[in-house]
């Protein structure tokens, strides 16, 4: 019983780490734009950020208001 107690608990952590997530970047008049898309809770965790690239390497990023 208490190995399968332990089982569960572990399977239950395994499921809760592995996130089905993804995103894309594309480039406009100079400007980034990524969109991170999480699968978890059926994309309800949707955010878009443009992105402004410095010429020192640094990117200052802002979230777009209005989901895509």
């Amino acid at each position: 019983m208490r190995k399968l107690i332990i089982s569960l608990c572990m399977g239950a952590m395994a499921a809760t780490s592995v996130g089905c997530s993804y995103g894309a970047m594309a480039s406009h008049n100079g400007k980034l734009y990524v969109a991170k898309n999480d699968g978890l809770l059926f994309g309800a965790l949707r955010a878009m950020y443009e992105c402004s690239p410095d010429g020192s390497g640094n990117m200052a990023c802002v979230k777009v208001a209005d989901k895509p």
